[in-house]
């Protein structure tokens, strides 16, 4: 045979056997090396697959003509071509870049998986690490209160309404910290100093019931705070400010003049780096801060670790760790309205609290599977001014299951299930005696996507144990989906039922917040909700603009709801000490005597309302601009009002206490080169309805509400400038108006303050 035709032969069979060979890969971030779950890749113009959960692909390229590209798409990240030519028989390590302006975003709390915020069944907002800085945002708290449709009175979150204010005890927002819940043992109550938002990756916020995946205390939503790992590249980054107060508003005395006015200072110092198989991200935090009015300051100290080591053929194991040392005290109520900044006689309380955990965890993950043992040990310990102490200690241990089917690039499944166990125990002289509860849980939630359609439902039954009895139990559903009309636009659809059960705190408490006696009730059942909600997603371009505009329509119906009541239970005539304390205009002692804040359950109650979001980014060489405008509205009806014992009309008297029915909030920022300036601005309405007793007890209450009916519009400025790569100096002024405003009865707002800070990345 001629040499020609030998050559001819083997080169034809060469390309046959290259256009049939399976092309193998892993798809991983560019700047983290983590794997990318769920990237669409097209070879040629049909021929498609879907990375799985360790990032990995195969596809055949049979019959294929040349030459043949994998094209990548992922919802956040840049579009790759990789062309045939470039690619060898070794297996691909392919890197995709995030999209810079890109408004999509990934998210994993809404199912427990990964996935594009966009294709979600319920609403979310995210809150990035940028935007927690940008503010220069010392506690989560802080940061969630700039964000549509989220509200937090003295450090209790309200989403969408669904919580009042009980000092933060029983809170109906499920706190996550890197997927484990982290509100207190004994009240249900989170201290937002424990979150390590000096590193924190993404924030992210379920508006709605979530008890079907996360339990109790999530029947409003769930707040998730992720932490940043580590990546390729070693990470260091540097956080330091100080705040200087100023005078009060003009309508309030000022008791700092002629000395020194008010101080806050603080550090955050965050270092990630992998050291062969172990991945460290280290943090620590330090606050010294006089407080914004007088006699209430606050000095915490707070170190988290995380580590993680890769076992090899899947297996990663893993401890995160923190403690937190924080000394403070808490302002009750003021003088007077005209002294509003100065506590009553007696109402501010030493606090020392320290709160640690560590959690350490395995898990396991192969091709479409996924395997997860997670425990914590949370601790929070409060002494009362070396009265008494409260302590509980939260043992909690969930393993979860997950299994991923793509059955085509059109079709896909993901099933996950688990099993939790909560024990809490705790512990007090006083305060709660010596207390044990259990909670035991096993859930299973089923999603599909298939082409446009996104669906999914869930299960969980869990139950409550209290001293050894069973207390309760519940099985909780929901449903939800998400349709993509357009490739812009995405419909959405939920329902979901919530659930809380009673905490310690509120069956077995006998304390006081300042001077006002913390009563309770052993015989509380759980709150029971439904909620349901529509809404649309619709995206957009102009220009080099990409904007977003998300509108939901939402209603929340609740049974057995648990509000705080204050209440003065005077008697019918006073002795001779109560009346020197009157004459005297001595409250807080008469506080102390007479004062109750107790739990009441309301029968009915409905919470529905509108909220709209609009938001957008884009750049233009070196200018660029961000913003979010967003609005909501909720009507907060209590269905069996109680009377008014000073007569005021139904129409106040039939709306939940320490609600808002309008909240709007705006943040923009311009920016050129190396200079950037930017306001956050937000708008509350008066509340309409609160505790009737505030009135006769706390001095100038109702001439303050009447003054401030309209509600309160606060803005903040800022501006920075980038020194050197990496290197930024900014300028917040926080209250720039100076604007006067009481978020609870008797507590005023912070004073017109500006903060100078220092970020550093390197």
């Amino acid at each position: 045979m001629p040499i020609f035709i030998r050559f001819l032969l083997c080169f034809t069979l060469f390309s046959s056997q290259a256009l049939g060979q399976i092309i193998k890969g892993r798809v991983v971030d560019a700047a983290t090396g983590d794997a990318l779950v769920g990237v669409n890749i097209v070879a040629g113009t049909d021929r498609g697959a879907t990375t799985d959960l360790k990032g990995n692909f195969e596809i055949s390229l049979a019959g294929l003509k040349q030459p043949v590209t994998l094209r990548l798409s992922y919802i956040g990240y840049q579009t790759l071509e990789k062309p045939l030519s470039e690619i060898s028989s070794a297996p691909l390590v392919i890197r995709m870049t995030e999209a810079s302006g890109n408004l999509q975003t990934v998210v994993v709390t809404a199912g427990r998986f990964a996935q594009q915020r966009e294709l979600s069944s319920v609403s979310m907002q995210v809150i990035k690490q940028a935007d927690v800085l940008a503010n220069n945002s010392v506690t989560a708290d802080d940061a969630l209160n700039r964000s549509p449709g989220i509200h937090v009175l003295r450090g209790q979150i309200n989403i969408r309404g669904s919580s009042g204010f009980t000092f933060g005890v029983g809170s109906r927002v499920m706190v996550l910290l890197d997927g484990m819940p982290i509100l207190s043992a004994e009240s249900g109550e989170m201290r937002w100093n424990v979150l390590p938002v000096e590193n924190v990756e993404q924030m992210e916020v379920i508006k709605g019931a979530a008890s079907a995946l996360y339990g109790s205390s999530a029947l409003g939503g769930i707040v998730h705070l992720r932490t940043a790992q580590a990546g390729d590249k070693p990470v260091t980054q540097v956080n330091l400010f100080n705040t200087f107060y100023g005078a009060p508003p003009a309508q309030h005395a000022n008791p700092w003049e002629g000395q020194s006015y008010p101080v806050s200072m603080g550090l955050g110092l965050v270092h990630r780096q992998r050291f062969g198989k172990l991945d460290f991200s280290g943090s620590l935090n330090a606050v010294n801060d006089d407080g914004y009015r007088v006699g209430e300051p606050s000095r915490r100290y707070r170190a988290n670790v995380n580590l993680k080591y890769h076992l090899g053929k899947g297996w990663v194991a893993g401890l995160n760790a923190s403690n937190l040392l924080d000394s403070t005290r808490l302002f009750t109520f003021w003088t007077d309205s005209s002294n509003a900044f100065t506590p009553a006689a007696t109402t501010t309380n030493a606090q020392l609290n320290y709160r640690r955990f560590i959690d350490p965890y395995i898990e396991y993950t192969g091709k479409n599977i996924k395997h997860s043992l997670r425990n914590r040990f949370y601790r929070s310990h409060t002494n009362f001014n070396n009265e008494d102490f409260g302590q509980g200690d939260m043992h909690y241990s969930e393993y979860q299951y997950q299994r991923h089917w793509n059955t085509s690039p059109h079709f896909k499944t993901v099933l996950t299930a688990g099993a939790v166990r909560q024990a809490n125990f705790i512990s007090s002289d006083i305060i709660y005696g010596n207390q044990q509860t259990v909670q035991r849980a096993a859930f299973v939630q089923i999603d599909q996507q298939w082409r446009r359609l996104n669906y999914g439902v869930g299960f969980r039954h869990e139950q409550l144990v209290v001293n050894g009895k069973l207390k309760e139990q519940h099985p909780v559903f929901r449903a939800g989906f998400n349709y993509a009309l357009t490739k812009g636009t995405f419909l959405r659809g939920s329902y979901g039922e919530g659930f809380r059960s009673p905490t310690v705190a509120e069956m077995f408490s006998n304390t006081r917040i300042g001077t006002i006696r913390l009563a309770s009730d052993p015989n509380l059942q759980a709150e029971m909700s439904r909620s349901w909600e529509v809404g649309v997603l619709q995206q957009f371009s102009l220009g080099r603009m990409q904007m977003q505009l998300d509108l939901a329509f939402f209603t929340t119906r609740y049974q057995n709801m648990i509000e705080y009541t204050f209440a003065v239970f005077l008697p019918d005539r006073f002795d001779e000490q109560d009346s020197a304390w009157i004459a005297n205009n001595d409250l807080g002692r008469l506080a102390e005597k007479y004062a109750r804040f107790y739990p009441k359950a309301i029968d009915s109650a409905t919470i529905s309302g509108f909220e709209g979001i609009f938001s957008g980014r884009g750049q233009w060489g070196k200018w660029g601009l961000q913003f979010q405008l967003g609005y909501t509205y909720t009507n907060p009806i209590n269905h069996n009002p109680p009377t008014s014992i000073f007569g005021l009309p139904n129409d106040i008297m039939k709306y939940l206490k320490y609600r808002y029915l309008h909240l709007a909030r705006t943040d923009v920022q311009l920016s050129y080169d190396r200079w950037i300036l930017g306001a956050n601005v937000r708008y509350n309405s008066v509340i309409l309805n609160i505790d009737e007793d505030y009135y006769r007890f706390i001095p100038g209450l109702i001439g303050y509400r009447l003054n401030t009916i309209r509600g309160d519009l606060i803005t903040d400025l800022r501006a920075g400038m980038r020194l050197h790569e990496g290197f930024w100096l900014n300028v917040v002024l926080r209250n720039a108006g100076n604007r006067s405003f009481m978020p609870v009865p008797g507590n005023i707002g912070e004073q017109r303050n500006l903060t100078l800070q220092l970020q550093a990345t390197f």
